[in-house]
């Protein structure tokens, strides 16, 4: 029964020993993630990957404010109520921003539409169908042009039998 009670508390010790920073890290970087370098510079960075003096700074102070604490929620609104939604890394998911989350997909769909019409047409082109009218019959030209065609290839072969 012992045995058992001292390996229960073998992984609550453990868990016990882990370091509170590993939490506050963790909460850091999602920190970094979620918002855009402020930097005078103006490089355009997610605030993870950038390396100037301002970001060292403001990852400074962001770490005061968990140490404080505030949530990331809080901090990230902070930080939009200062420089405004161009601060976050992605934009939010509603309103006029909304199209920002959709337009990709729509031009991929589009896009994607759009390379099936054409190669539908080379496909047609390879083949030697004629094109079709709004009503669906052959274009004239096209017609005429394929009878000259068939004609042409008859009186080549009338020639060849004699």
């Amino acid at each position: 029964m012992k045995f058992k009670l001292a390996l229960m508390a073998v992984p609550v010790l453990f868990l016990l020993a882990l370091p509170p920073a590993a939490g506050a890290g963790a909460l850091l970087a999602d920190l970094e993630n979620a918002l855009m370098c402020k930097c005078d510079d103006k490089c355009g960075k997610v605030l993870i990957n950038c390396t100037c003096s301002t970001s060292d700074k403001t990852r400074a102070e962001f770490t005061r404010m968990l140490e404080s604490g505030l949530t990331v929620e809080q901090i990230i609104q902070k930080q939009v109520d200062q420089y405004g939604e161009t601060v976050l890394s992605a934009p939010t998911k509603n309103g006029f921003n909304l199209t920002a989350w959709v337009a990709p997909f729509a031009a991929l769909l589009v896009g994607g539409l759009g390379i099936r019409k054409v190669i539908d047409n080379w496909v047609r082109k390879n083949r030697g169908e004629p094109g079709e009218t709004e009503s669906g019959q052959p274009e004239p030209a096209e017609a005429a042009l394929s009878d000259k065609i068939a004609s042409r290839i008859k009186s080549e072969l009338d020639e060849i039998e004699q």
